[in-house]
């Protein structure tokens, strides 16, 4: 059995600690930033289940000041972070303090949003709680908050000064937010990897979800998709070009995610990710000669993993709105990161409105 217990990934601009003794690391990284003053920024449920074992972990944080924000994609706003500067600003912060950010995918990119913005940039740390962050989010330095139902409309390009990864977290989850999580690592597999997804595919996602998150697979397929992502953001921080091809499946994506926000239950990332990539599979059949029995299985292995969404019931009209103001957008059409086969990402595919439409209306016959 492989030894994944403790591991570091240096790239140009952040080290990522991984494993189960990474914790340690968080003291290291403190005394060589000196910082004045160290804020926490968690929600009510990684203050109840992660922060505990934070502090007894660490020696550094014995003084660190905890800001608590509300749960789910609402917090990431201007209002919230308008918010937050303000009691930085009245506890004391100044150019040299820290931010780390304990949670999901929220809390890295408003909390990365918020150490950008402040007196124009202070240091912060990343430590995910979820498998969405570990795999993705909080990796790579992008931060960002929403615009009312528009996703990641006003952001940064930040680096972290070190991400965390302990997947120790992981047993904190529920079952549905590891299920969105695995929608990340689906999309590491199929542009990066054909035999990441060859091992995806004799894994099914309710197969994976019995694992424990602490065997060998779960660990490799976390740090697979971290790594890859790292490649990624070393030769392209500023997604120029290469970047782009982990936008897969998140334009449409977005646009589910963004449309839910109205309900009473609305989608977590990855679950609107999944369907957008059931999307993008369809597109790169019509658009980039993805086989048909590629696309098939694909968009089997997914339906198969999140077959409790509803999205058939989604109206075409609003979700065509929100991709309009899309950051994708060239002219009337918008640019789409497709496959030509798993683990070959094709960028830059222009889509118009009947393709998106035909792609939601593929993706809506497998749920019903």
């Amino acid at each position: 059995m492989k030894n994944l217990s403790n591991r570091i990934i240096t790239i140009s601009r952040t080290p990522i600690f991984f494993g189960n003794g990474s914790l340690s690391s968080i003291d290291k990284v403190v005394a060589k930033l000196r910082p004045d003053c160290i804020f926490i920024l968690v929600d009510a449920n990684t203050k109840k289940y992660c922060l505990p074992l934070l502090m007894e972990t660490t020696d550094s944080l014995e003084t660190a000041q905890v800001i608590e924000i509300v749960e789910g994609e609402s917090a990431k706003s201007l209002q919230h972070a308008e918010k937050i500067w303000y009691d930085l600003s009245i506890s004391g912060a100044g150019r040299s303090s820290l931010l780390i950010n304990l949670g999901g995918g929220v809390i890295s990119d408003l909390g990365g949003f918020i150490a950008a913005g402040y007196h124009r940039g202070i240091s912060y740390v990343n430590i995910p709680t979820t498998l969405m962050g570990q795999a993705d989010a909080a990796i790579g330095g992008k931060t960002a908050v929403n615009l009312g139902h528009l996703k990641n409309q006003v952001g940064f390009f930040y680096a972290a000064k070190a991400v965390v990864i302990f997947p120790g977290f992981l047993h904190t989850l529920p079952l549905r937010h590891k299920r969105s999580g695995i929608a990340e690592i689906i999309k590491c597999a199929l542009i990066s990897n054909p035999a990441l997804w060859k091992q995806m595919k004799k894994n099914p996602v309710n197969r994976l979800l019995e694992l424990s998150v602490e065997s060998t697979l779960w660990q490799e397929l976390i740090l697979a998709a971290a790594t890859f992502k790292n490649r990624v953001v070393v030769k392209d921080y500023r997604e120029l070009k290469l970047r782009k091809i982990l936008n897969f499946g998140h334009t449409i994506g977005h646009a589910f995610e963004g449309y839910s926000m109205g309900s009473g239950n609305p989608l977590l990332h990855g679950e609107a990710v999944a369907a957008g990539m059931i999307c993008a599979a369809y597109l790169s059949h019509r658009k980039t000669s993805l086989s048909l029995s590629d696309m098939e299985e694909i968009t089997s292995y997914i339906r198969d993993g999140f077959n409790f969404l509803p999205f058939e019931s989604f109206s075409k009209p609003p979700l065509m709105d929100i991709m309009m103001h899309d950051k994708k957008m060239h002219g009337s059409r918008l640019l789409f990161s497709l496959i030509s086969k798993p683990g070959v990402p094709v960028i830059n595919v222009p889509c118009d409105q009947r393709e998106i439409i035909e792609a939601i209306d593929y993706q809506s016959s497998l749920y019903t």
